[in-house]
């Protein structure tokens, strides 16, 4: 990263660009936060939680934001609770009816992370070889997999149970409500969560596709959007159908959690599925995450605010031609999307940038 305590140009590149293209929504985010009433503890979830949970630290640490309580990073992913869900007939809908199309035992891979020599020991050939499109083939799949629910039951259980462990090791289980703090959208990993939990949660989103009150076995799962609310993918709203590009650099340097099993110690292990190019070259991504901290605290020590046109504005500005983006940070645009079934794909191609 540094010769002769000279900054390597990549790393500059890096570290100016998380600076212009994240510190705006990030602190549009952080500033609505902080107006949210409490009590509640802030959860960062999943990989785009590894950058909010150091950004929260540091702007506590520099008394520039005031939170009742710490934030807490929250490793989980929809392939992970998909799989600790899975002896639950009546939540498969959820879990299947996003867009896939392959064969059945890809999707058992990439929705629910199972290896094959799991399922490959439970389910007969001819099912595993069917070729499953989603959601249309839904109800036919779930009615299949429905009557190996007994022989797939012992394969979660210690996923179930070495997740609920983690969320009582994080004092989730009670106290103040959980404020889940995501990129969004549609908000099933934080109702799931709240069936998990079986109390009341808040869900603070970039972007929230169903803002408002949902509830969940009994208990509310309120949902907010601080940039846009009440659109889907597909709509026409740039920042939600090209969020991707958000998404490879709000990561960590692990890939998707899809398992965890608790130790003999009570620690926990986990298993994460395959690294994008995001967290092979996670070094230059730290850069980016560095200049984004900084221009945050730069912008609420001197009280400066973006307002959400303006973020917009930029999202475009940056993602209308491949010439916006400096050649030295095209690296940072991969992503892993298993859970579709389409492996690790690049958003500069997939959008034709």
């Amino acid at each position: 990263m540094f010769e002769n305590n000279v900054p390597h140009p990549t790393y500059l590149t890096c570290r100016e660009f998380g600076a212009a293209f994240l510190t705006p929504m990030l602190t549009r985010y952080v500033r609505a936060l902080a107006g949210q009433p409490g009590p509640f503890v802030p959860v960062c979830l999943a990989r785009e939680g590894w950058l909010l949970q150091q950004l929260l630290e540091r702007l506590q640490r520099e008394r520039l934001i005031e939170l009742e309580h710490p934030p807490v990073y929250l490793q989980v992913s929809r392939t992970l609770l998909f799989r600790t869900f899975l002896g639950e007939r009546e939540l498969w809908p959820l879990a299947l009816k996003g867009k896939y199309e392959g064969s059945a035992a890809n999707l058992l891979s990439g929705r629910f992370g199972f290896q094959p020599y799991e399922y490959e020991q439970v389910l007969p050939q001819k099912l595993l070889k069917q070729e499953v499109k989603l959601p249309d083939d839904l109800d036919e799949l779930a009615d299949e997999l429905g009557r190996y629910s007994a022989e797939l039951m012992p394969l979660v259980e210690p996923t179930y149970s070495g997740f609920r462990a983690y969320l009582d090791s994080l004092g989730l289980a009670g106290g103040a409500t959980p404020m889940l703090l995501d990129v969004g959208y549609a908000g099933t990993i934080q109702q799931l969560l709240t069936r998990l939990l079986q109390r009341d949660t808040r869900g603070l989103y970039f972007i929230a596709s169903n803002p408002g009150l949902t509830e969940v076995a009994g208990h509310g799962a309120h949902m907010q959007g601080v940039l846009k609310e009440g659109v889907s993918m597909g709509d026409g709203y740039h920042m939600l159908d090209r969020s991707l590009f958000m998404e490879c650099l709000l990561t960590a340097p692990h890939g998707q959690v899809v398992d965890i099993r608790q130790e003999q110690d009570k620690g926990f292990r986990f298993y994460y599925g395959r690294k994008a190019g995001t967290q092979r070259h996670f070094q230059d991504l730290e850069a980016a995450h560095h200049g984004a901290i900084d221009g945050v605290v730069h912008a609420l020590r001197h009280d400066i605010d973006y307002t959400v046109a303006e973020i917009e504005q930029l999202y475009q500005a940056f993602l209308g031609t491949r010439n916006a983006l400096p050649p030295g940070i095209w690296h940072l645009f991969s992503a892993d999307d298993d859970i579709s079934g389409n492996g690790v794909v690049n958003p500069l191609d997939l959008f034709g940038i």
